[in-house]
């Protein structure tokens, strides 16, 4: 194999757009293009993301890896249009037309169709003129290889593994199942799952039947699920779709019996005669159901216990917590970029191990956006800017754990912002995890969310035996939020402000790293109240990015209705001081 690359850069055109540049086989940067453009899952082809990666790169020579050349990507690339007008309806920005519903259909028809080898060479030379590279430089990955390769070469596995992909469509599959081989860091593909047996399309029907928007609130469905009556499995009607049955070598097959171009009307059919949480319970339950049952026969048939697993089926952390508690399950990596979102990154680790035939380099550390130094260096100008109080304490960390302690709600924004939609200590918005009062205001007046989707707790790793009932060490180290946990008595009390109503949680449980300045904040609220742990939900505004700029970040600050800013060294304050307290 050729070794003359020295980067790879992964690119993603469609939904949650982005791209990620890997050198030398070590992951340097990974940025969704929303958080450039201030436009939620932004789609189209990512400019800014991808001129950010040409700077970083330098002068390397370039191995480009776009993702995705199905019929449906296709045309949206030749008509872009079809793609912000999909963009508008599925954010709901603006009503449906007369032809909607022919549209709609259509379009779950046309996803069914997989790629060929004329899609995928007419997906290059698109690529190769629209980056201007040479079209020997450019190096297609299918979208499932691009999730599996997401999940298999960020973590140190030290055995074979198996690799699940679950997603909504792409390439004509809904999912996919690898075996990987810590020998020769490969990934071979054993079964592809077709498109309409779409475990991920089907949630995403449910959640546009209940009128919330697809491909976004899907959190939001299972949310709800809570605060319903467990549905007996005899009386699911979504769970009589969805079938598995052993295939050549006992391996799982998954099949659905109501097609895509009907499953619509079918959801419709069941949200028109039951309440709106009773069928989100029901959809949830289907997944609960199915998806463990999957794992458990692909543990039993191939004789492995660790997963790798990624998709947009994966963001469902009830269901990762089942499949984390099977017993032929040892071992559960979720990657924390799961959904489309990660496709970028996914595509240019599997193609640097395709132009190079070395292993990427294993990381832990999701937090891969531009390294812009102290944040807080530009904060004079900002504060002058918007008309705010500035200090500069001597200990950050100290400072804002006083506030969180008093009962403040503090934004914090440290370092290089976090890939994915979960905020992990780069772009935080934190409180007392034991106050339902400060989640109640960051609910309805802070972050202006629906009052029943909970938010999540950052615990010091120290603490998690003490507050989560099913933790069981280092194989639950679950670093980056990607699956839920059941809290004990004690936990249930001083986690008050950050669990759903049945006691669940989906906690970021984080390492003893005394460098670390969100290490450093969680150390000094312990010290302050007794507890390592805070509500933690991600700086933006309900609806929009996380920003990866300061700028962008005291412009959600000055939006919100939170009093104190940490942008790097520096603490912000709409309210006016006489004196600096921490002098």
């Amino acid at each position: 194999m050729s070794t003359t690359y020295e980067a790879v850069i992964g690119v993603w055109d469609g939904h949650d757009a982005g791209a990620a540049l890997v050198i030398d086989g070590r992951v340097v940067l990974a940025l969704n293009e929303e958080r450039l453009t201030g436009r939620k899952l932004e789609v189209g082809f990512p400019t800014r993301s991808i001129a950010a990666m040409r700077a970083a790169a330098g002068n390397r020579r370039i191995a480009w890896a776009p993702c995705t050349s199905d019929p449906a990507k296709t045309l949206t690339r030749i008509f872009p249009s079809m793609k912000e007008n999909y963009y508008q309806l599925r954010r709901r920005l603006k009503p449906p037309g007369f032809f909607h519903g022919t549209k709609q259909r259509a379009k779950y028809r046309l996803t069914q169709w997989r790629t060929s080898n004329l899609l995928r060479g007419w997906a290059r030379r698109s690529f190769a003129s629209a980056l201007d590279v040479p079209l020997a430089e450019v190096f297609l990955v299918d979208h499932h290889e691009a999730h599996a390769a997401s999940a298999a070469y960020w973590p140190s596995w030290n055995s074979d593994a198996l690799i699940v992909t679950l997603d909504g469509i792409g390439d004509g599959e809904s999912g996919s199942v690898w075996e990987w081989s810590d020998a020769d860091s490969s990934l071979k593909k054993i079964i592809s799952i077709s498109g309409a047996a779409s475990l991920g399309l089907f949630f995403e029907h449910v959640t546009n039947e209940l009128q919330m928007r697809p491909l976004e609130d899907e959190g939001k469905v299972m949310a709800l699920a809570t605060y319903a009556a467990n549905t007996p499995t005899s009386v699911n009607p979504f769970l009589k779709w969805f079938t598995l049955t052993p295939g050549p070598r006992g391996v799982p097959m998954l099949r659905c019996s109501v097609p895509p171009t009907r499953m619509a009307s079918a959801v419709a059919a069941v949200v028109w005669c039951t309440p709106r949480e009773q069928v989100a319970r029901m959809a949830q339950q289907t997944l609960e159901m199915i998806v463990p049952q999957f794992f458990a026969m692909l543990a039993f048939s191939t004789g492995r216990g660790a997963f790798g697993y990624a998709g947009g089926v994966a963001s469902n952390i009830k269901v990762n917590r089942l499949i984390r508690a099977l017993p032929a399950v040892s071992r559960l990596e979720v990657c924390p970029a799961m959904g489309d979102g990660g496709l970028a990154l996914g595509s240019a680790l599997s193609t640097w191990k395709r132009v190079t035939g070395q292993r990427p380099q294993p990381f832990s550390d999701f937090r891969l956006g531009t390294d812009r130094g102290d944040l807080g260096r530009e904060a004079e100008e900002l504060a002058t800017a918007v008309s705010a109080d500035i200090f500069r304490p001597d200990d950050i960390a100290l400072a804002v754990a006083e506030l969180v302690a008093a009962g403040q709600v503090v934004m914090w924004a440290q370092g290089r912002m976090e890939l994915g939609a979960r905020a992990l200590g780069a772009r935080s918005i934190v409180a007392r995890a034991d106050s339902v009062a400060a989640r109640d205001d960051l609910n309805l007046r802070l972050k202006r969310r629906v009052w029943f989707q909970p938010f999540c707790p950052s615990i010091l790793e120290t603490d998690a035996p003490a507050l989560l009932e099913d933790y069981r060490g280092v194989r639950d180290a679950n670093r980056h939020m990607t699956m839920g946990f059941m809290t004990t008595t004690t936990g249930r009390t001083v986690l008050a402000g950050a669990i759903g109503p049945d006691g669940s949680c989906r906690p970021q449980i984080v390492a003893n790293t005394p460098g670390d300045p969100w290490c450093q904040l969680l150390t000094q609220v312990k010290t302050l109240t007794g507890t390592g742990a805070v509500i933690n939900t991600s700086l933006n505004m309900h609806g929009k990015p996380m920003s990866d700029t300061a700028q962008g970040v005291v412009e959600a600050w000055v939006e919100s209705g939170v009093q104190y800013l940490a942008l790097g060294s520096a603490l912000f304050s709409k309210k006016s001081f006489t004196a600096n307290p921490w002098s």
